[in-house]
């Protein structure tokens, strides 16, 4: 097992000096009555074309290049995506609710073509993922992957060129994630739902090297709802809904730290948490997550320390079941900048549909709360914020919500800079994927993919620049 690791490059537990002290992180509890430091709240005019038809129903402006349309109105759950900028060809893997994954490729010449993926699954595609980004020029050592979980318990990897079945793994009932290692990518992470477990497999010889168990399950859907390795590899990570985060090591299979991030002492029981991000602070090695009563938690690793509660909400969710009026407060997105736009900003979006930005350095003020403002200045109706991506390099943030539109945001002033919407009103949106490329010359351009609840996945094109650009001209 050990030689196997290895070609991962998952270090022994003593390397765990490389991190930076616990001390350099300052422990703080946020409140959201703090004022952000930037007041603008000027929307931007970029907000998409809407017409009447004539049943009297708007119908927004379809703003995409591309609509995949293979899984016949039943909802879209996951998507990944691989773009291949020497031949300009885009890879998309979806899976959905009628228990199909497929593969579509956008070539060059913007012909779309799509195969379904054979395996026969008797329940809903949950997670899907690609490994492309992590391979090494040597495709023997680390051969291509798609990896397919679902909710029938099966996990399924693919030839990412051409969609044949490659092998189906044993592994844990009700698949939630996959994920692959990011030292070559032929380790996979897989998390369930129902029992908490969490399974990792080395792919190219097929075996399971570990299976991690520690999750507190208290009935059905109760397990493990994330789940990822740290950025160099050493360690996974997960989170589930017994409020805990924890820290695994890959060689021995023992829990190294277990964070007790929500309230246990609630007659409820603990808040689940429901969104995962790594890769914060100056030192990499920060981790958030979200949670269903309304709070991020950002902890050290190293450290093992709590270091700060993030207050998205204004107020907390009733506890009270009988409560019809019970606030719906989770937090559904978490995730940090990059180190080039600042390492030290994480960003939370919430089921409110507000988007808030975060500095580490100022005792984790609330820099930026991003809504679209009604004509009365107030917030209003988009639904809730389902996913977020940082631009690799611009301090630009890519939104996604119920009501099915995608939001771009300057978070240095909290300024809605464009919006993306695929023809229809609330058609939430489940997952996105976001390509960006061309970042050597300036802003470059993204690919936006998304996932939506009507059984269509949207293609959009944006030139980043050209959306900054023209943000800036109509502000002034």
């Amino acid at each position: 097992m050990s030689d196997t690791i290895e070609d991962e490059q998952i270090a022994p537990d003593e390397g765990e000096d490389i991190f930076i002290q616990a001390g350099e992180a300052v422990e703080v509890e946020v409140n959201d009555e703090d004022v952000p430091m930037d007041d603008d709240d000027e929307e931007d005019a970029s907000t998409s074309d809407v017409n009447v038809t004539s049943s009297g129903i708007e119908a927004l402006a379809d703003m995409s290049i591309q609509t995949i349309n293979s899984h016949n109105n039943s909802s879209i759950y996951s998507i990944a995506s691989h773009y291949d900028q020497a031949s300009n060809c885009l890879s998309i893997i979806t899976g959905g609710g009628d228990d199909k994954a497929f593969l579509h490729k956008l070539d060059n010449n913007n012909t779309l073509g799509s195969v379904q993926l054979p395996h026969a699954h008797t329940d809903s595609v949950s997670s899907v993922a690609t490994n492309e980004k992590y391979v090494s020029a040597d495709l023997k050592k680390t051969p291509k992957y798609i990896a397919v979980g679902a909710y029938d318990g099966s996990i399924i990897l693919y030839n990412p060129e051409n969609g044949e079945k490659i092998n189906v793994l044993d592994g844990p009932t009700d698949v939630e994630f996959v994920s692959f290692h990011p030292k070559g990518g032929s380790v996979l992470l897989a998390g369930s739902i129902a029992d908490g477990t969490v399974w990792m497999y080395h792919l190219p010889s097929s075996k399971c090297l570990q299976v991690f168990v520690g999750h507190e399950c208290t009935g059905e859907g109760s397990g493990v709802t994330g789940g990822l390795f740290t950025p160099d590899g050493k360690f996974a990570l997960t989170i589930g809904m017994d409020g805990t985060m924890r820290i695994w090591a890959p060689r021995t299979g023992m829990c190294r730290h277990v964070f007790k991030l929500t309230d246990d002492g609630d007659e409820m029981g603990p808040a689940g948490l429901t969104c995962l991000a790594v890769d914060g602070g100056t030192d990499g090695q920060l981790a958030i997550a979200g949670g269903e009563n309304g709070n991020a938690y950002v902890v050290h690793l190293q450290g093992k320390k709590l270091v700060g509660t993030l207050r998205h909400f204004d107020t907390v969710a009733s506890t009270n079941v009988d409560d019809a009026q019970m606030t719906i407060t989770s937090v559904e997105a978490v995730g940090f900048a990059s180190k080039v736009v600042n390492s030290n900003w994480v960003a939370t979006g919430g089921s409110d549909g507000i988007l808030k930005i975060w500095d580490l350095t100022t005792e984790g003020q609330c820099r930026q709360s991003c809504s679209v403002k009604g004509e009365n200045g107030n917030a209003s109706s988009t639904g809730g914020v389902t996913n977020i991506f940082w631009h690799p390099t611009q301090p630009i943030i890519f939104a996604s919500y119920t009501d099915g539109a995608v939001r771009l945001w300057d978070v240095r002033n909290g300024n809605l800079i464009h919006t993306l919407t695929g023809g229809k009103q609330d058609n939430q949106i489940n997952d996105i994927s976001i390509e960006v490329f061309g970042t050597d010359q300036g802003p470059g351009n993204a690919i936006v993919i998304t996932a939506n609840d009507d059984g269509n996945a949207k293609i959009f094109n944006v030139d980043v620049a050209a959306v900054m650009i023209q943000s800036q001209q109509i502000k002034t």
